[in-house]
């Protein structure tokens, strides 16, 4: 099943790269655009490789795992839904609750 566990990773960089396409289009000037597209996923991929990546040296608990996959998925989500990519979205969505659940029954 590495299969799936790529299918995660790819899922995560495209919520990235959802979320800063989405911070691009949604600032108001070059300053904000450039913050939220590129600042905003800097954040959550360093954030997300110090405490939630399966290398790091942070032991996060389950649940704080979870609501922060939650929250950037989520987010990833509505970015999708408030371009109008409408479609994209739900087959993001989808991908991520399949990919989860796999993940879930391979335990991996």
């Amino acid at each position: 099943m590495v299969l799936n566990v790529m299918l995660r990773f790819l899922l995560e960089v495209l919520a990235l790269v959802a979320i800063g396409f989405g911070g691009f289009q949604k600032g108001s000037g070059m300053i904000t655009s450039f913050l939220l597209g590129i600042g905003v996923p800097l954040i959550i991929a360093v954030i997300w490789g110090m405490f939630f990546a399966p290398a790091s040296t942070v032991n996060a608990p389950l649940w704080l795992k979870f609501g922060f996959e939650v929250a950037i998925f989520g987010l990833a989500f509505f970015v999708l839904l408030s371009m109008r990519f409408s479609t994209s979205a739900y087959i993001f969505g989808l991908a991520v609750v399949i990919n989860q659940t796999l993940l879930y029954v391979f335990k991996q």
